[in-house]
């Protein structure tokens, strides 16, 4: 596991020293060894990001912020933001003042704030508990430099010259580049898993978009219904005055009867019928998911034949009704 700890104080980083020592010469009983890395103020921990393949940091509030530069402050808030808004990481707020700790401002419930009197076991635990999310997460980070190495070879660099060219007026061409490279990856990582993805891959939790858009799902009029306008006449506000939803049909205690049933084959067939929507063109099968705050939603039929339609201005109320 490799972290960055973020500490100004010489004696607090022999300490991490002393103690990762410690529990790596028990690596066996503990599961994983630590590898350390160390800043002591907010501009080193930002080069040290940049550098560094890390899994997870360690965030002191009150740090110099530039070297020999300390005075009282909580420059660890910063420091957080900047990780979450550029490195998918595993944070935790190491700190002797949890009063300071600006969680409102993170908006992340993972991120973690300890308190310093209890010890540095608390956070050793911690990343053990999270030991697999950061080894799928490094694992996925393999996965799409190798998938983004073979576009780069076989497409970018072979037609630098027409991308640079051709661009398009007051288009970026890192965003071009990023879509690309994104838009390939994913097709390809698609085709190498033989078209087979988890239910969950079905969704964007949170919304990507404030207002509402095409596959959204929302509750309304005391069900779930899902957005079917085209997305081109959402695209641009007031193009239409209704938005058109169609009723879903929580299939949830169906799926739970089968997902429990003893008979293991016969359920796998019902269940690939279900998915398969039940071989009827007028309703649509959803998989089943979990929202924001983690509680399971679904499975649901979308009944395309049950519409209703809403006045486009309830696209503005959309983050107070939609389920993701």
């Amino acid at each position: 596991m490799k972290i960055l700890v973020v500490e100004d104080e010489d004696s607090k980083i022999s300490e991490w020293q002393d103690a990762i020592a410690a529990h790596n010469a028990d690596e066996e009983n503990k599961g994983f060894r630590i590898q350390m890395t160390t800043s002591k103020n907010v501009t080193d921990a930002k080069r040290q990001l940049d550098l560094h393949r890390l899994d997870a940091v360690v965030v002191d509030l009150r740090l110099q912020v530039e070297p020999g530069v300390a005075d009282n402050n909580s420059q660890g808030n910063d420091l957080v933001r900047h990780i979450l808004e550029v490195q998918p990481l595993g944070v935790v707020v190491y700190t002797g003042q949890q009063a300071d700790a600006d969680t409102a401002s993170y908006d992340c419930p993972q991120v973690r704030v300890m308190d310093k009197a209890d010890g540095m076991e608390q956070v050793f635990t911690w990343l053990g508990e999270n030991k697999d999310v950061f080894l799928r997460l490094r694992g996925a980070k393999s996965a799409f430099n190798r998938e983004t190495a073979r576009v780069f070879f076989r497409s970018i660099w072979p037609r630098w010259s027409h991308w640079t060219s051709s661009t398009v007026q007051g288009a970026d061409l890192t965003e071009v580049v990023a879509r690309h490279v994104v838009a390939h990856v994913h097709d390809s990582m698609l085709n190498a898993g033989g078209d087979a993805t988890h239910p969950e891959e079905a969704y964007f939790v949170p919304p990507l978009k404030a207002r509402l858009d095409t596959g959204d799902l929302v509750q309304y009029d005391g069900g779930t219904w899902v957005v079917v306008t085209p997305r081109c006449d959402l695209a641009n506000q007031g193009k239409v005055a209704t938005i058109l939803l169609a009723f879903c049909e929580d299939i949830s205690a169906k799926w739970k009867e089968l997902e429990a049933s003893g008979n293991a084959n016969k359920a796998a067939k019902d269940m690939k019928r279900l998915i398969q929507h039940e071989g009827m063109p007028k309703q649509h099968f959803l998989h089943p998911m979990r929202d924001a705050a983690g509680q399971a939603r679904g499975p649901w039929m979308v009944q395309f034949h049950h519409l209703k339609a809403i006045a486009a201005e309830q696209a503005d109320l959309a983050p107070g009704i939609r389920i993701p």
